[in-house]
């Protein structure tokens, strides 16, 4: 279990970073919808943070389920 919480945290350090740099793009863009995209962006980085608090527990739905999340989140982002 120790090690799947070592292998959650370093995933999300790697994310977290990346959708930060993009979150900062959306709010500097002319964007109509950039609104919503930033709310979208602010849940998915308070996610880990629960999870490092102890709210959500690491389980193997999260692990599958939040990485979709994020790159269908993202994706989105770019074809907008």
């Amino acid at each position: 279990m120790m090690l799947i919480r070592i292998l959650l945290l370093a995933f999300n350090v790697a994310v977290v970073t990346f959708l930060i740099y993009r979150l900062l793009q959306i709010y500097r863009s002319q964007d109509e919808q950039k609104g919503w995209k930033i709310g979208i962006g602010i849940f998915l980085l308070l996610v880990p943070i629960i999870m490092i608090f102890g709210f959500v527990r690491p389980s193997p739905a999260y692990m599958l389920l939040y990485p979709v999340a994020i790159s269908l989140h993202l994706y989105l982002i770019r074809n907008s």
